[in-house]
């Protein structure tokens, strides 16, 4: 069993160095979003799908490992949570600990960022909505006769 539980231990602890990892890309990605650095954005991003790769595929050895402490402990593996383990096994409170806080942190900062990116659609869908929609024209000569087709001014025709 100590061997398994290191293992297991060993993985969490990869786990938290790629979470880590995202949680810096995400930051990064947070600043490049209020720059509107959109080659930054895309770079982060390409990096971030790396990372969540390796976090796939650290996620399936954890589960392996779980199987195997589980059938030590006569528990299914779904049914074991990191926090019930850590009680059982010393050798797991610290980096339950900080999976737990970094976990936390990246997900604060993703929210942030779903924000930011929200934000910047509703100005992209309001500027393509004035571009296309706008319901008076601005410049027109005072000769000339407004009718229902002159009201309006599409810069982009839809029809297209």
């Amino acid at each position: 069993m100590p061997e398994i539980l290191q293992s297991f231990n060993e993985n969490l602890r990869r786990q938290v160095k790629v979470y880590e990892d995202l949680n810096v890309l995400e930051r990064n990605k947070q600043k490049a979003l209020l720059k509107n650095n959109l080659q930054e954005i895309e770079s982060i991003t390409a990096r971030e799908e790396q990372l969540l790769l390796e976090a796939g595929r650290l996620e399936k050895e954890r589960l392996m490992w779980a199987e195997h402490i589980g059938r030590d402990l006569g528990k299914e593996p779904q049914d074991l949570t990191l926090a019930e383990l850590a009680e059982h096994f010393p050798i797991l409170q610290e980096v339950s600990h900080d999976l737990d806080k970094v976990v936390g942190d990246l997900q604060e900062i993703h929210e942030i960022n779903t924000q930011l990116l929200q934000q910047a659609m509703k100005v992209v869908e309001f500027t393509v909505s004035m571009l296309t929609h706008q319901e008076k024209n601005t410049y027109q000569h005072p000769s000339v006769k407004e009718n229902e087709e002159s009201r309006k001014l599409h810069l982009l025709d839809r029809r297209i």
